[in-house]
């Protein structure tokens, strides 16, 4: 039974994940702050984690499907791509949300990517997914995703500058108080992400035994 209901979640994941972010695509007035329409959408690490995220739910549903092992190697991607969107969560509900409130950051495609999506990806992982045993040294692999984002992120203000709205290039106002606070926030999202990978981790191994 928990097999049957983790490939239904990863595939709705999988599904909702790209339709969410071609809702953002073509209706981006109706998404809510921090959303933009076309290409442009790519911009924001919220739909970037979420497209990742639908990839691996996608292939780990395939695999259980087809009844084939859940490797060592897929079960670090999932964790990767779990932690990924649990950072985009946990900034919403920490950050954005009481910035910007919390009814618009959950307002049309932002509902899926920050808040149900995130949700389903890490109870799924928890609770219902065979896994893997993969060794604690793996949990670094979660930094990949946010800290490639954040290279372009801050190289691109290195080189374009902060810019003004609405063209800003500082779209999520980490540089509002200058460099170094700005480097001190995303030295402190790298550090949440892999402590929310330890988590997932630490959790995982323990339950894991009685559901394979």
């Amino acid at each position: 039974m928990k097999r049957t209901w983790a490939i239904g979640i990863n595939l709705f994941v999988a599904v909702m994940s790209f339709a969410a972010w071609l809702f953002m695509v073509f209706q981006a007035s109706a998404g809510g702050p921090l959303t933009a329409g076309g290409i442009f959408s790519l911009k924001f690490f919220t739909t970037l984690s979420n497209l990742f995220n639908g990839v691996v739910c996608l292939v780990y549903a395939s695999r259980l499907l087809c009844r084939q092992a859940i490797t060592p190697r897929l079960t670090s991607w999932k964790l990767c791509a779990t932690a990924a969107v649990g950072l985009t969560f946990l900034t919403v509900t920490g950050f954005f949300g009481p910035v910007f409130g919390y009814q618009t950051m959950y307002l049309g495609a932002n509902f899926w990517m920050h808040l149900t999506l995130p949700v389903l990806s890490i109870l799924s992982f928890l609770l219902l997914e065979p896994a893997a045993e993969i060794p604690f040294r793996r949990t670094w692999l979660a930094l990949v995703p946010m800290l490639v984002y954040a290279v372009g992120y801050l190289g691109n203000i290195l080189i374009q500058g902060v810019g003004e709205w609405p063209n800003r290039h500082d779209f999520y106002g980490f540089l509002t108080w200058g460099w170094p606070i700005g480097i001190a926030i995303t030295c402190a999202l790298a550090l949440a992400t892999w402590l929310l990978a330890v988590l997932l981790w630490s959790v995982k191994r323990k339950t894991a035994g009685t559901r394979q």
